[in-house]
């Protein structure tokens, strides 16, 4: 299981308030009571439930980087075919992360790069940017001169979603089997198409995956389930659905309308950079795990 991204967090700063920031974004949101229903449990079967070939791997329903569990078994190809081409964009789209950053200031010459960006935001709309991993010394060069350009790639809604139409279909499977006939023959065909893609850029655009109702919850997890039959209670009526990882649901059905996807390419931002403030962290959740110590026995 991969290390969580800090969701929410404060810093003492001295002499001033403390900065409270976190996950949720501001402004308005589509909300609907949920009601879990039933906990889908592991269920394997002899071919894959996608493509029909023999079933060879252990298949994590949601992913794994997700909060997923070995839930089900599909072959190779369909396993880990997913993985680069829409997974990654799920992953930055719940972590709330804008990927291959680079920064830019006349006082430093070419651009420097990081590791994703989470975007945070604090109660009164300000947007806060946590870099993960290590930081080139020249970053702190660029944003000292004060006006900066930062180029982004944010995540590509047409390929999450897909990555989601896969975790939904897959827990249909886990509670039925493996359907037979429409739209169970939609789904897997655009399924099949994302997997045959040989890069993100080909990736076709899903109709159906665009059609699906998606919910994000914030906080800690509503349950530690990895799949959970839900409903959703809309203005229309009850919407049956997933709840995976506790925290996204994705209806069972979907409009399947024409959809346009999301804008692709990278996204250029002028920042005003002001004086920089130094600070303690006070918390963080969810808490980093305690580090290991390794004590060394004599031989």
């Amino acid at each position: 299981m991969r290390k969580r991204p800090p969701e929410a967090m404060s810093v003492d700063r001295a002499g001033d308030v403390p900065l409270d920031f976190g996950d949720e974004p501001p402004g308005p949101t589509d909300t609907a009571p949920l009601r879990l229903l039933e906990v889908l449990r592991p269920r394997s079967f002899d071919r894959c439930p996608i493509c029909g070939d023999a079933a060879t791997t252990e298949e994590h329903v949601p992913p794994q980087r997700l909060g997923g569990t070995k839930m089900t078994r599909t072959c190779d190809r369909c396993n880990h075919g997913f993985g680069s081409l829409v997974e990654a964009d799920l992953i930055d789209w719940h972590d709330g992360a804008l990927t291959m950053p680079s920064f830019e200031a006349d006082t430093v010459r070419g651009k420097r790069q990081t590791g994703r960006l989470l975007v945070r935001w604090t109660p009164n709309r300000q947007f806060v940017l946590l870099p993960e991993g290590r930081i080139d010394p020249a970053i702190r060069e660029i944003l000292a001169a004060g006006n900066v350009t930062l180029e982004v790639s944010p995540p590509n809604e047409n390929r999450w979603r897909l990555a989601l139409l896969k975790s939904m279909y897959l827990a249909v499977c886990l509670n039925a089997g493996i359907p037979e006939g429409e739209p169970a023959d939609r789904i897997r065909a655009e399924l099949m198409a994302v997997r045959n893609a040989k890069r993100k850029a080909d990736v076709p655009v899903s109709a159906i995956a665009h059609g699906l109702t998606v919910l994000r919850h914030w906080g800690d997890p509503v349950t530690e389930e990895s799949v959970v039959l839900a409903e959703i209670q809309l203005e229309t009526g009850p919407l049956l659905g997933v709840l995976l990882a506790g925290r996204v649901f994705v209806s069972l059905s979907s409009t399947g309308g024409e959809a346009m996807p999301a804008p692709t390419g990278r996204l250029t931002h002028q920042l005003q950079v002001g004086t920089p403030v130094t600070g303690t962290v006070a918390s963080v959740r969810p808490e980093p795990p305690p580090r290991r110590t390794r004590r060394n026995q004599a031989g």
